[in-house]
């Protein structure tokens, strides 16, 4: 027995689930895509972010290096030249007129060593924040999927529907 729905508003039916689709590929669709991108710039942000905190880390190590290596080759009567010490230490502003000498090692050291820990700090916290960011990345390609899988099925059921009016004329 077949039901008396008319063949118009099977098309329409077919047409509105295509709609829905297209439009559902326009709005949500995109909009989740273009939230994945941003997460994504974010991340390689950070990335960089990374790599430059790690290169000024390893900077102020050849540093320590350096002061050590001018320390140990200046005879202890003799003070470092001025302007050896600034270059030196010119990478720490409130250090600017501190002289270059064994007595002031350990107050150098541990500013480095506070720099040095000052920008690890940074690049956990970036990482940190990666790793979240990954999740993210994760659940937006997740819904991505879903929804154009949602999409193709709306899609392939409303051309069903509509062509359900050409299979609707031959029975009659």
């Amino acid at each position: 027995m077949r039901l008396p729905i008319p063949t118009w508003a099977i098309v329409a039916t077919g047409l509105v689930l295509n709609v829905a689709a297209a439009l559902m590929t326009n709005f949500v669709i995109d909009d989740l895509g273009e939230k994945a991108t941003a997460v994504a710039e974010r991340q390689t942000n950070n990335n960089q972010l990374i790599q430059l905190s790690w290169q000024q880390a390893d900077a102020l190590e050849r540093r320590r290096e350096a002061i050590l290596v001018v320390l140990a080759l200046t005879p202890t009567e003799i003070p470092v030249s001025e302007s050896v010490a600034v270059t030196l230490l010119d990478a720490f502003t409130d250090m600017n007129d501190t002289p270059l000498t064994r007595v002031n090692m350990p107050s150098i050291m541990t500013r480095i060593n506070d720099q040095q820990d000052l920008l690890r700090n940074k690049i956990d916290t970036l990482y940190l924040d990666n790793l979240q960011m990954a999740e993210n990345q994760y659940e937006f390609n997740r819904k991505i999927s879903a929804y154009r899988n949602l999409a193709l099925f709306l899609q392939v059921f409303g051309l069903a529907l509509i062509m359900a009016r050409d299979l609707n004329r031959k029975l009659d």
